[in-house]
């Protein structure tokens, strides 16, 4: 039922975008009006966002720095942006890194599994406001009813996805592997693994509390770098509408997340929403395509970086295992 929601509220949206395509206009001179300049300013504004998840990542942990977790948030989020034809790969790089920087990999993993787990449940909280927001301001429509079903939908897929985490299932797929492949792949402790580091970082309240708290600081963040696009491109509009967007184009992209980096889907959410709001379908675009550049200035780098901190890594362990030769 949920993947069916999902396929028709995509199928709504690309419709929509069709619909559009002989009125988009010059998209060219609606970022003229931007420029370079503007993917400057947004790239200099999103590691505020960047910041606040890396710290909800590091409150999780009670060992390693918080620029560690700083680091390995934004070279998560570089994987995830422009190799998202991977899935996970951005979670995997990062708890990579955890475990390059000393973290053990059961305790890395079970600290990208909650987090995660913390942002969802952030974004769940965001989309909740935003569309109580929408409501307000624009009361009628069908986007208030997508939304809405898509919320409703999100609820038991989410409490479905902590139980999962807190109960013997996750055991069982954590040693599925060794059952498998016994002669290969070794049993992991049942008190020092992927489970139980799971299982103590839910009974940790306050932290998984403070992590979704600047998990939700992060997505509104977030959602102001839509309202400093507009000003860029010359069309501002009141913040409250802007957030209220920003909040359904999130939960649009989270329903298609099986769309590599939501190609498309994106685009044809902010031509729905910012029709709605007034926008030329040229300026709507336009702030995909902002957005697009600035995930490009940001991510292109964070895989230079990745690649230099795993051969730094790759040359420590050659070292350490020439001295135990020796």
């Amino acid at each position: 039922m949920g993947a069916l929601v999902r396929l028709l509220l995509i199928a709504v949206i690309l419709a929509t975008a069709w619909a559009f395509r002989d009125s988009l206009g010059d998209v060219r001179g609606a970022l003229a009006s931007a420029g370079w300049s503007g993917i400057a300013i947004m790239a200099t504004y999103h590691p505020l966002a960047i910041c606040l998840c890396g710290l909800a990542w590091w409150t999780l942990s009670q060992e390693g720095r918080a620029s560690t977790f700083i680091l390995a948030r934004w070279i998560r989020d570089g994987v995830s942006e422009l190799a998202s034809f991977l899935p996970l790969a951005g979670e995997m790089a990062g708890a990579r890194l955890l475990t390059c920087s000393g973290i053990r990999t059961s305790t890395a993993g079970a600290l990208t599994v909650v987090d995660v787990t913390a942002e969802v449940m952030a974004q769940f909280l965001f989309s909740l406001a935003g569309v109580g927001l929408w409501l307000i301001r624009h009361p009628t429509g069908e986007v208030v009813r997508w939304a809405m079903l898509g919320i409703a939908l999100s609820i038991p897929v989410l409490a479905a996805f902590v139980a999962v985490q807190r109960s013997s299932v996750m055991r069982f797929l954590e040693t599925l592997p060794s059952r498998l492949l016994p002669k290969v792949w070794s049993a992991p402790d049942a008190s020092s693994g992927l489970h139980a580091g799971i299982t103590a970082l839910w009974a940790d309240h306050q932290r998984v509390f403070v992590a979704v708290l600047l998990h939700l600081s992060a997505w509104t963040v977030s959602a102001g770098e839509a309202w400093v696009a507009l000003y860029l491109l010359g069309h501002p509009l009141p913040l409250p509408d802007v957030l209220a967007m920003e909040c359904i184009i999130f939960a649009i992209r989270s329903a298609a997340f099986f769309v590599p980096a939501a190609i498309g889907v994106q685009e044809g959410g902010y031509l729905l929403l910012g029709g709605v709001l007034g926008l030329s379908p040229e300026v709507a675009l336009a702030i995909s395509l902002l957005k697009r550049g600035r995930a490009i200035v940001l991510g292109l780098p964070a895989l230079v970086v990745w690649q230099i901190l795993e051969s730094k890594a790759a040359r420590r362990r050659v070292a350490s295992q020439d001295l135990q030769a020796r």
